[in-house]
């Protein structure tokens, strides 16, 4: 089969040539999108041995869920998007109900399973169309900013460039320290490389400081490169349904299901706005993400793992030039791979990801241009929204501060007509979450 023929059938799939891609593209930006991600593979396994898992198991189990999500976004949803665990919800499972409520992991999956169950129903159904048209325009560039803020924030502190300090909160870090040195080369690299239109130049980035942090002894290249993946046999199917009553069960099922749906609602706006997808399109983009990120917390409680996510990392295969399921689809391949060559995938340090997150933090705040901030009413929930997303680590609590406060601030300056019914409901739903859970 000649290239052209290749190339016409990747274009039937995924529509490169409609959204303005090339094939070469479109990998790049998959195995940038991957490399962002990779790190989830090894911190994911950490976190979930607190609540007594089995490190191994559930490393296998978090990269087969992560292929799976990311096949169905790449062929259901044919978006430039990658399917991980989510950091943060993996927290909430292993230190808050294991760890201090004193509950089995078992219990656990069993509710992130419900959860997933109840978000799926919501994701095949109209209400998921309700949902994304009730957020109203302002609230959703100011969501692709404040997640802008939010990766910029993770990039700088995995770097070690911004610190905790117990005066200040965050500080700046040692710029003796190898890690923030190596992550402002990437930086500049990344600059330079897409300044002069260099094609895969934020993938190259990666690879060279992950060079550089070799030779300088910040990463060891791994004793063998290719592993067996262990058996998920210790956490898969786990649950614990004769526990299925109790009432920790109900506040358990429904924090995962707020933290989840919330998170992936914005997610999937501030990127498909960055993949320059509108209209109907968008509306399909959107709602196709949701179910896939619905069946991969299905898939990953079954399977014996933490909630799977739209990953806001994807943002950096965007902005390599992916905007087509094939990037996924690249990503799906490597989260394959990597239960084989883990090893070789963990020599990637934060330090040689660090860049990316940053330098991608910068195009996606660009869409603050355009809100309104001359209408106050409109200016205030979208100003919540950017800076609560950081400032609170939480992209589902941004969402929350936005659209409360657009509700509370449009009811008390008579602007009734600009608020749907939805966005009462939601208010509603966010303030009892915050009273009751």
């Amino acid at each position: 089969m000649s290239q052209q023929e290749q190339t016409a059938i990747w274009d039937k799939l995924f529509k490169v040539k409609e959204r303005q891609s090339t094939v070469m593209r479109e990998l790049f930006a998959g195995c940038t999108s991957f490399l962002c991600v990779a790190y989830i593979l090894a911190v994911n396994p950490i976190i979930l041995g607190e609540a007594g898992m089995d490190m191994g198991a559930v490393f296998t189990a978090t990269a087969v869920s992560a292929f799976i999500m990311t096949l169905v976004l790449s062929l259901y949803a044919n978006a430039p998007f990658v399917g991980v665990a989510g950091m943060g919800i993996n927290a909430f499972l292993a230190y808050t109900v294991v760890v201090q409520m004193g509950h089995s992991f078992m219990f656990a999956l069993t509710a992130q399973l419900l959860s997933g169950l109840i978000f799926l129903l919501i994701a095949v159904t109209p209400f998921k169309d309700l949902l994304f048209n009730a957020i109203p325009q302002n609230i959703k560039l100011a969501v692709t900013a404040g997640i802008g803020l939010f990766i910029t924030m993770i990039g700088l502190g995995s770097s070690g460039i911004i610190v905790a300090t117990p005066g200040t909160m965050v500080g700046i870090g040692s710029l003796h320290n190898p890690a923030v040195l190596i992550t402002l080369i990437g930086i500049i690299l990344i600059a330079v490389f897409t300044a002069r239109q260099v094609k895969g130049g934020i993938f190259l980035a990666v690879i060279i400081c992950t060079c550089l942090a070799w030779g300088i002894g910040l990463t060891q290249l791994p004793d063998k490169v290719v592993a067996v993946p262990p058996s998920m046999g210790p956490v898969m199917g786990k649950f614990a349904w004769d526990e299925v009553m109790q009432a920790d069960m109900l506040f358990v099922t429904f924090t995962f299901l707020f933290v989840n749906l919330f998170n992936v609602v914005g997610v999937t706006i501030g990127l498909t706005d960055q993949v320059k997808v509108f209209g109907e399109e968008s509306r399909k983009t959107n709602g196709r993400s949701m179910a896939a990120a619905a069946l991969g917390t299905v898939v990953a409680s079954l399977l014996g793992t933490s909630a799977h996510i739209v990953a806001v990392e994807s943002a950096a295969g965007i902005a390599e030039g992916g905007r087509t399921g094939l990037t996924a689809l690249t990503a799906a391949v490597l989260f394959l791979a990597a239960l084989f060559f883990a090893p070789l995938l963990m020599i990637i340090p934060a330090a040689a990801t660090a860049p990316v997150l940053i330098v991608v933090g910068l195009f996606m705040v660009t869409a603050v241009k355009g809100v309104d901030f001359e209408d106050i009413s409109e200016g205030i929930p979208a100003f919540l929204t950017i800076i609560m997303m950081p400032f609170a680590y939480s992209i589902g609590i941004g969402i929350e501060w936005g659209l409360v406060s657009y509700v509370i601030i449009k009811v008390l300056t008579r602007k009734h007509k600009d608020i749907s019914l939805i966005m009462y409901v939601l208010s509603l739903i966010f303030i009892g979450k915050e009273l009751f859970m």
